[in-house]
């Protein structure tokens, strides 16, 4: 005679959903009726059942690693436009440096060619004074 095995109740499993070779066989006990299965069949759907957790347990595994790269392309984005923001201001703040240069140079040189006008007519306005006073002088 085959061993049985009391595997579970009816209201734990619907072994309508294993294959057409596991039919159980069905003892009242106690007033509730059991699903009875050969041992070969109790290996079978244990093997099922746990081969279902393991991919179960996958599944949630990869799920789970899934978000937390999303999470991190978010982060990767928003970094990435932060930094080309901070690379743009740092640009412009670089171009009005540069303008603010060329602002500077075309005054050092209008200022340069005001001081030498200046010193050129001094120079001029000195020498006639020099002349006037000798001229002044010789009378």
């Amino acid at each position: 005679m085959k061993t049985l095995i009391v595997l579970i109740t009816i209201l734990s499993l619907s072994w309508s959903g294993f294959s057409q070779g596991l039919k159980p066989i069905v003892y009242p006990i106690d007033g509730e009726s059991y699903f009875c299965f050969t041992q070969w069949q109790s290996k079978y759907i244990a093997k099922t059942f746990e081969k279902e957790k393991l991919q179960k347990g996958i599944i949630g595994l990869l799920e789970s690693q899934k978000k937390e790269l999303l999470l991190l392309q978010e982060v990767k984005d928003s970094t990435i436009l932060f930094l080309e923001n901070k690379n743009a201001n740092q640009s412009l703040v670089i171009d009005n440096k540069n303008l603010a240069y060329k602002a500077l140079v075309i005054d050092n040189k209008a200022l340069t060619k005001k001081v030498k006008r200046q010193g050129f007519k001094n120079t001029v306005f000195g020498g006639a004074i020099l002349v006037l006073v000798g001229v002044l002088i010789i009378k």
